[in-house]
């Protein structure tokens, strides 16, 4: 599989330094899992702490979202149709949208929105 740290050797905004280092991290933890099953705990916690924080980390970039992809293709094998059927790749999928509304059009984020139409729901409910 190719790297997803390779595209950072173009200009890129230095917000997305971060994840271009969790990039290269999560490569070299990726190539020891394509290649031997028998990786110690230690390393598998690391990988999810990695994992956990490319997902955490906006991109502000396209070479900051090809890091978060990356890793999401690496968790569904290349297999993008299989993700219809597999909740693997949501959190990844998730946080490159955030990303994108955040960076295209912010006034579209509503955080909360979901909780409080349930809220609304359940009090009309009573």
């Amino acid at each position: 599989m190719t790297p997803a740290f390779a595209s950072a050797n173009r200009v890129t905004a230095t917000s997305d330094a971060v994840l271009f280092e969790l990039g290269s991290r999560f490569d070299v933890i990726a190539n020891q899992l394509d290649h031997d099953c028998s990786t110690d705990w230690k390393t598998l916690r690391k990988f999810d702490w990695i994992v956990t924080r490319i997902v955490d980390t906006p991109a502000t970039t396209l070479e900051g979202l090809y890091v978060k992809a990356r890793a999401g293709c690496w968790a569904l094998l290349g297999d993008f149709e299989s993700a219809d059927q597999s909740a693997a790749g949501a959190p990844m999928a998730y946080s490159i949208m955030r990303d994108l509304i955040r960076l295209r059009a912010p006034h579209l984020e509503n955080p909360g929105a979901l909780q409080r139409l349930i809220q609304e729901i359940e009090d009309g409910a009573k």
